[in-house]
């Protein structure tokens, strides 16, 4: 079997840069660990996808019901500090829009389905004493014959495992929890973002579903507040009320709670010989922006433009050349946007009150001044591409 890019991970990354890739007849295979198998009957976990984002997902055909954000309300519950983005600000029609992750999965998976090879996964790679090429052995036995292997398979990267290559880790001390609500009094196309020391928590919309759920809950909580509950049901229950009350609402919740642990990762070096990490498989970040899938389909952009490109000069492709450039555009901003994350999580995670203070008044002196408020709705919004 040959192919031009040989892609480890099934999931959403991997299949949008095979669809793209292979719909200009630049042949790509998906090898996937899991099974066939697909169901999106759970429908909670979310994503929230800035307007580039979901453009690179128009031009390949992908369409899921989405929620369109059109205004984001942040701020300070231990003071008045507040910000409010606005698409309007910046001549668009939305901020974002948030899907059901499980819809979108499946929607790629099934337009892909022919290049994907389930239930597999890589074993080797085995470098070509020429340098052109690459054989990727199979656990199936199965060889492809590839110029380059994309790691899209997450923060635990088989890729990266299998070229040795080490990942610099760090772990937030928190807790993620997301749900489903039925919330009342909130305007359609409006979202929410809360640091208290209950947490950083935050509501959006979402699109229209069986449950009837209207909004989407994603609670990051320091572990610290968690060690003498019984349960992630109990501190939801005793906590949720004081979220209700500064939003005027009351949130019924219609679906299980989903919780993880939050740390970060990157890689120092996104690329080995023929290989390449792209998305959680590079990077990862804290979610309270919601930024590591627009991160991931940033990658995954210029991923694709940087082959595209060197595919169109030549049919023998400089592989070392066109990864170099894909690791020069992508890594100094992605590790911008995990600093970034980084600082605003110890900023207001601290009940210092001179800190407190401080990001109050910074919230609100940012919210006065319209050409830093537009630089911070851009950046969201995916307009600063390199």
């Amino acid at each position: 079997m040959d192919a031009i890019v040989t892609i480890s991970g099934g999931g959403i990354i991997g299949n949008y840069i095979s669809s793209r890739l292979n719909n200009l007849n630049i042949k790509c295979v998906v090898v996937e660990k899991n099974q066939e198998v697909f169901s999106s009957e759970s429908n909670i976990r979310t994503l929230t996808l800035n307007p580039i984002s979901k453009k690179l997902l128009d031009d390949i055909g992908i369409e899921v019901p989405s929620a369109a954000i059109k205004e984001i309300s942040v701020f300070d519950a231990e003071g008045t500090g507040k910000i409010v983005f606005d698409a309007s600000e910046i001549n668009h029609d939305n901020l974002s829009y948030v899907v059901f992750f499980d819809d979108l999965l499946k929607a790629l998976q099934e337009s892909e389905h022919s290049k994907i090879i389930f239930d597999n996964e890589i074993v080797s790679i085995n470098e070509d004493t020429n340098d052109e090429f690459c054989e990727v052995l199979l656990k199936s036995k199965d060889v492809i014959k590839t110029t380059f292997v994309a790691g899209c398979d997450g923060r635990n990267s088989n890729v990266a495992k299998i070229t040795g290559q080490k990942s610099k880790r760090s772990d937030y001390n928190q807790t993620a929890i997301t749900f489903t609500t039925i919330s009342e009094n909130i305007d359609e196309g409006r979202a929410f973002q809360i640091f208290s020391e209950r947490g950083i928590f935050a509501a959006m919309p979402l699109p229209k579903n069986d449950h009837g759920a209207t909004h989407t809950i994603v609670w990051s909580i320091n572990n610290s507040k968690l060690k003498n509950q019984t349960s992630i049901e109990e501190y939801v229950s005793k906590n949720i009320h004081y979220f209700e009350k500064k939003l005027n609402t009351q949130y019924k919740i219609c679906s299980d709670l989903i919780s993880f642990k939050l740390s970060n990762h990157y890689f120092e070096d996104y690329i080995s010989s023929s290989t390449v990490l792209i998305g959680d498989a590079a990077h990862s970040i804290h979610p309270l922006a919601g930024q590591g899938i627009n991160l991931g389909f940033a990658d995954a952009d210029v991923f694709c433009e940087e082959i595209i490109n060197s595919y169109n000069k030549t049919r023998k492709i400089n592989k070392n050349i066109t990864l170099k450039r894909y690791e020069i555009r992508r890594k100094k901003m992605n590790l911008l946007m995990l600093r970034s994350m980084d600082f605003f999580v110890e900023l207001f995670k601290s009940q210092n009150l001179l800190l407190i203070l401080l990001r109050n008044i910074g919230l609100s002196g940012v919210n006065k001044i319209k050409f830093l408020k537009t630089f911070f709705i851009n950046h969201a919004a995916g307009n600063n591409k390199l």
